[in-house]
């Protein structure tokens, strides 16, 4: 008995659209992703493609930024240059050869009822995305916020008339990435549950009753990592320990690209024991992709050409970012050996300055000193002069003297003689 089939490859968007186009394939995939209790699903209106208009609007955005960049300084020429490969590589579309369409990446809205234990219903928006490689998180972004402020028609019951009556309110918005790459290494889990707490500031008590205005206004996130899909394939004791642990890793095994079949990445080889039975019902949509479809192949062919296009679009903008951040890095250090040279330089005339000011300082000193010894010897001239002056007065007191005694004693021998 065989214990395998050769599927198409759901990692591709045209077969993932195909499976999810089948509601009941689709409820069982969603409710074993959000482990909830799905009891009505259907389809929310722009599904599968994104809008071209959608499209367009992009890559008006970015030529507007294109044209505002261009009016910078020179130095931003590498930053323009990445921002113009990135403007062709948008309008280089790949054609899907049935349709004529642009290939656009798979994006799906749901309106789910889910029931929980205790039996009470809820309405909410489950939007489904799927990734190859990764990309710009604003294409996640965009469709959240769509789906964020998007209001729908519901059957309510009046609070104070308790009669039931139809009213626009919107929904609570679940949104599930399946991601073909990885988004961290650090806990290395397929399955990544980002979940909302609200708690007191003061009080530290969780609020766990639903809440229509927080519940509106925050999300949850599901997160599927299908490049961590060794790690629970390598641990399964450790990992599968409960049938929901076990049932999301056999939904998820549909995903499994090591499972490709003979090099043809189109096909997996998908084992089937041990498969829960209700997802026969996946087996057999996978099984008659191919009968419904005759152009699968050729949309496949042409995803692989899309595909190689996204990467060599992240490839060359990865090299311009690397040659800008190449290039920013020499600014900054020119930048700083300039800024450097510029310290250098004033810090250079400053010592200059306070030179010129010694200089002057010491000029200036040297002249008070000139000018004091001037005033010195002046002084000690003058000194000298009147030492002089005062000797020759002192000689002539002496002279006068000399002169006085001689004539007194002139006059006391006169006056001996007349006796």
């Amino acid at each position: 008995m065989k214990n395998y089939e050769i599927l198409p490859n759901p990692i591709y968007d045209n077969v993932f659209k195909y499976l999810l186009e089948d509601i009941e394939s689709a409820k069982i995939i969603l409710s074993v992703l959000s482990n909830r209790n799905i009891t009505d699903l259907h389809y929310e209106s722009g599904n599968f493609t994104e809008k071209k208009t959608d499209f367009d609007k992009e890559i008006k955005i970015l030529e507007i930024e294109n044209k505002a960049n261009k009016k910078k300084q020179d130095a931003n020429k590498t930053e323009w240059q990445l921002i113009d490969t990135e403007l062709e590589l948008q309008k280089s579309k790949v054609k899907d050869p049935h349709t004529g369409n642009d290939i656009a990446r798979a994006h799906l809205d749901f309106i789910a009822t889910i029931k929980d234990p205790s039996g009470k219903e809820e309405h909410i928006m489950i939007e489904l995305q799927k990734e190859n490689d990764p990309s710009d998180i604003y294409r996640f972004k965009r469709y959240i916020a769509k789906n964020f402020i998007k209001k729908v028609e519901r059957t309510k019951i009046n609070s104070r008339t308790k009669v039931p009556e139809k009213q626009i309110v919107s929904l609570p918005i679940l949104p599930i990435f399946i991601l073909n790459f990885k988004i961290e290494n650090d806990i290395k889990d397929l399955v990544l549950h980002v979940n909302n707490e609200t708690r007191g500031f003061y009080t530290k008590k969780i609020l766990k009753k639903p809440n229509e205005f927080i519940d509106n206004l925050t999300y949850g996130l599901i997160i599927v990592q299908l490049a961590h899909l060794d790690t629970i394939k390598e641990n399964m004791l450790q990992f599968l320990t409960t049938e929901e642990l076990k049932r999301t890793y056999k939904l998820l095994s549909f995903f499994d690209q090591s499972l490709i079949h003979n090099n043809n990445r189109h096909r997996l080889r998908l084992p089937t024991e041990q498969m829960p039975k209700d997802f026969g019902r996946i087996v057999n949509r996978l099984k008659s992709a191919s009968l419904d479809n005759p152009d699968l192949e050729e949309e496949m062919f042409a995803e692989d050409e899309y595909i190689q296009m996204l990467k060599n679009k992240y490839r060359t903008i990865n090299n311009l970012s690397d040659e800008l951040s190449s290039t920013t890095k020499k600014l900054r250090n020119t930048t700083k050996k300039l800024d450097k040279e510029k310290l250098i330089r004033k810090i250079a005339e400053k010592q200059r300055k306070e030179a010129e000011e010694q200089r002057k300082e010491a000029e200036e000193q040297k002249k008070e000193a000139e000018e004091q010894k001037k005033q010195e010897k002046h002084k000690r001239l003058k000194a000298e002069e009147q030492k002089k002056l005062a000797e020759e007065q002192k000689k002539e007191e002496k002279y006068k003297r000399l002169k006085a005694e001689e004539h007194i004693a002139f006059l006391e021998k006169k006056l001996r003689e007349k006796k």
